[in-house]
């Protein structure tokens, strides 16, 4: 059992999850009941020929499979006042539950094919709706807490109050033919989807009402909704199911779950019909409840006894094992239903086995009580046992439920290892999203196919839903694929999973490698500022100075979200400008466009913008951020490649001849990364500073400890320009902004009255950790705030690193590098 305590913020209270959970019950009964329609009573009811209901069934699900990840898309960038799900949610239940309603109210009397075609549309109709509900539901889920173990919680009672409606949907099968209930099926369908729908209608918007998910407005990884960015991911999409296709362990997965899951749904409506056509001669009224019995004991079975023995199997013998045996059982199951179905077998056991005195016992308790469930209306409660007990159908479930059980209890944990395969094989980014889809995608066009081809196979065996009296030769074919199908497909997966060679030992050795992995190597500038950190840090007993710094220690998240947002919105001196954008790096030419695009997120907190570059496409940033009033420091980069210096300093002086430039910047941290010396250095800031005019300051940025260690380049500057990062020093997060300031007064002392300005300060919220110093969002949160407050309380002219996240600097400075930015990646802020 876990030691840690889930805090009292992320708990989820009993009510939002009691809502959650009535969602979850929704998103089951409405496919359930849907299932029990399209493969039975479009058939007995209407009459429907058992190929076109199979087409009824399978064809829309095709298009649900691919509307999915549509609504995914959708509901993750949506930003309303409700939040991103629940107006999603509280409409697609009220839409799926009408159109559930309208979609059966069909009339017996009318042709076929004016049934099939109003299903048809209706039905696809309806799964917008419910792909409305279904999906940002799933998503809600995931963010009404932060806390792993508190999800765990939700999503156990959520599971348990799905599991409810499997329970109840069997019961259709006796409800509806009851002739003391409605006249005849095609009355019980259009009246028991009132019910359902309007049950659907009103559990299915208690999400929306009482679930609280992330507040929209604090997202900041929200997509532009457009065509373009749809076609976007979707080209995304498509090199991901290449790559993932490689990947055999996964697609040994999704083989298995294929064969099990579509092979048990090929055959799901049948026991209904041996039950009913077979053991009773095609009479729903003397079949009663005991097909009801059949499928609601397999659900109990399946969640209460099957999953927790499968749980602990895959503990105590591997996940694998575990797979093999629960479908090894299953297999045995199905074979039993030869026998548990046999109508002289049941026989026997009635009269033979158990004697007169079981039967009749049960006999008198039934004849007790079935007066007094028709009095109340509940005829469909009733039990007759006349005619004996079926005991011998209920054999078979304890086996077979393992293949069901066993199937969505394994694969879910053994995608995740096949995810770690594929980041140990191909790199990042992970693509368990990728995986997913592609999983679920699989599952439910493997449905559609089961639901037509198990209307084909009614055909072949002869079923003729027009009569109640079936051959005897349409029955035994029939029980023979009610057995042959299932058994069949579990034994193939078996087959496929043998050779699935993802087992603990392997799984371990992957994280043990992918740990090793994540660590990247710190470039230059962190070993540098290392060094000097392990000389000065410990000897200078800094500590936090409540004139500048907070007392965070009894302050939420929210709060200090809030301190963030208000000193960001009193505006910054300055900002180092980020302008990569995802997939680029120092190699690429960067757009017009895209600078724009970002200048424009930025103007308003700012005064003065950095830029590091003259080439490339960066000399559009002092152009662009003129035109929206801001000040420059306009940087050339210059480094050890003397032909790139020319080309950067060329450009610098022309940018400041044409007014561009209030500080020219000549190099930054060239000297820290040991890649010039100082003279060549100072022969770079003269000739700068002869060529632009005087009114232009001019400065060098580097670590503010290479200015105590080489004086000599003071006198050349305008400004002493530092890059002060107590992160990369390894120091607490509770002392870095009194360590920021301790770095300037060091300089300042040393400037001989000359300004000093911080060119280069901040904090990442995300990778792996200095010494003492921790990446997290909370961290760069209070490091802005603390610095923020001293820069404006003294005066200090300070640019903030930085202002977008960018993907190239993993590659520099480890996976921390990516993510020192106010903005992420997707230019929307991360706080």
């Amino acid at each position: 059992m876990s030691e840690i305590k889930t805090p009292e913020e992320d708990k989820v209270p009993v009510g939002q999850k009691a809502a959650f959970g009535a969602g979850h019950f929704v998103l089951n009964l409405l496919p359930g009941v849907l299932g029990v329609y399209l493969q039975v009573f479009i058939l007995t009811a209407f009459g429907m020929d058992p190929v076109w209901a199979g087409l009824l069934g399978g064809l829309p699900r095709i298009f649900d499979a691919l509307s999915d990840p549509i609504m995914g898309f959708i509901s993750d960038n949506t930003k309303s006042r409700y939040g991103r799900r629940r107006p999603y949610i509280f409409s697609g239940a009220i839409i799926s539950g009408l159109l559930f309603i309208l979609m059966w109210q069909l009339n017996e009397n009318a042709s076929m094919t004016y049934n099939f075609w109003y299903v048809m549309i209706l039905q696809i109709l309806f799964l917008v709706g419910n792909t409305m509900f279904a999906t940002p539901l799933v998503g809600l889920g995931y963010e009404m807490s932060p806390d792993y173990n508190e999800r765990t919680r939700l999503m156990s009672l959520a599971n348990s109050m799905g599991q409810i409606a499997w329970i109840i949907v069997p019961w259709l099968y006796v409800i509806i033919p009851d002739p003391d209930t409605f006249d005849n099926p095609a009355e019980g369908v259009r009246t028991m989807a009132y019910i359902v729908g309007g049950i659907c209608i009103v559990f299915g918007v208690l999400p929306a009402l009482f679930c609280k998910g992330i507040d929209a407005g604090e997202m900041e990884d929200r997509e532009r909704i457009s065509l373009k960015t749809l076609g976007s991911n979707m080209r995304e999409l498509y090199k991901g199911i290449v790559q993932v296709s490689k990947n055999k362990p996964f697609m040994k997965l999704c083989g298995a779950t294929f064969l099990v899951f579509n092979g048990f749904q090929l055959v799901a409506a049948f026991s209904v019909f041996i039950i009913v056509f077979y053991m009773y001669q095609g009479s729903w009224e003397v079949a009663g409840t005991w097909p009801a019995w059949f499928n609601s004991l397999n659900a109990v079975i399946t969640a209460l006894i099957v999953i927790p023995i499968v749980s602990k199997m895959a503990t105590k013998i591997g996940k694998r094992n575990a797979f093999l045996i629960s479908t090894f059982l299953s297999i045995i199951g199905y074979i039993l239903k030869w026998w548990g179905f046999d109508v002289e077998l049941n026989e026997q056991f009635n009269q033979t086995l158990l004697g007169e005195s079981l039967t009749g016992g049960l006999g008198t308790v039934f004849n007790f009580l079935n007066p007094h469930l028709k009095s109340i209306g509940a005829t469909w409660f009733t039990i007759d046992v006349s005619n004996g007990v079926p005991w011998l159908i209920f054999l078979p479930i304890p086996f077979f439920a393992f293949g069901m059980g066993g199937l969505f209890t394994l694969m879910m944990s053994m995608t995740a290892d096949v995810c770690d395969l594929d980041e140990l094989e191909n790199g990042l980014p992970r693509k368990e999203g990728t995986f997913g889809a592609i999983y679920w995608w699989m599952v439910k066009v493997g449905q559609a196919l089961a639901i037509i081809l198990s209307g084909v196979i009614l055909k072949i065996v002869g079923f003729d839903q027009n009569i109640t009296d079936q051959t005897v030769e349409t029955m035994t074919n029939l029980r023979i694929a009610d057995i042959v199908v299932p058994a069949g497909t579990a034994a193939a997966a078996f087959l496929v999973m043998w050779g699935y060679n993802l087992d603990e030992k392997r799984v371990n050795k992957i994280g043990e490698e992918l740990k090793r992995r994540r660590v990247k190597p710190k470039n230059i500038t962190s070993s540098a500022y290392l060094k000097r950190s392990h000389l000065l840090l410990p000897e200078l007993n800094i500590t936090p100075d409540r004139q500048y710094d907070l007392d965070f220690s009894n302050k939420s998240n929210k709060e200090i979200k809030a301190l963030f947002s208000t000193k960001l919105h009193e505006g910054l001196h300055g900002i180092c400008f980020s302008p990569y954008t995802k997939g680029q790096d120092l190699s690429d030419t960067l757009s017009e466009s895209q600078i724009v695009r970002r200048m424009k997120i930025i103007q308003p907190y700012t005064q003065w913008v950095r830029s590091f570059s003259c080439t490339n496409g960066n000399e559009y940033i002092p152009k662009i951020a003129k035109d929206k009033g801001l000040k420059t420091a306009v940087g050339a980069w210059i480094s050890n490649d003397l032909s790139k210096n020319q080309k950067e300093i060329e450009n610098l002086i022309s940018l400041a001849n044409d007014g561009l430039v209030d500080i020219a910047v000549i190099g930054n941290e060239v000297l820290l990364r040991e890649e010039l010396s100082v003279d060549e250095v100072l022969e770079y800031i003269s000739r700068v500073r002869q060529a632009i005019p005087k009114e232009i300051l001019v400065t060098y940025v580097d670590s503010y400890y290479i200015f105590d260690i080489h004086p000599e380049l003071i006198p050349a500057l305008d400004m002493i320009s530092i890059n002060c990062y107590p992160f990369w020093e390894g120091a607490d997060i509770n002392i870095s902004p009194a360590y920021t300031r301790y770095m300037y007064q060091l300089i300042k002392e040393k400037s001989g009255g000359k300004p000093v300005i911080i060119s280069e300060t901040g904090w990442p919220s995300d990778g792996e950790s200095t010494e003492q110093a921790e990446p997290s969002q909370t961290n760069a949160m209070k490091y802005f705030i603390d610095i923020q407050n001293w820069a404006d309380q003294e005066d200090i002219p300070l640019f903030y690193f930085s202002s977008f996240d960018e993907s190239w600097k993993i590659h520099h400075e480890g996976d921390v590098g990516q993510s020192w930015g106010l903005w992420n990646e997707k230019e929307k802020l991360k706080y």
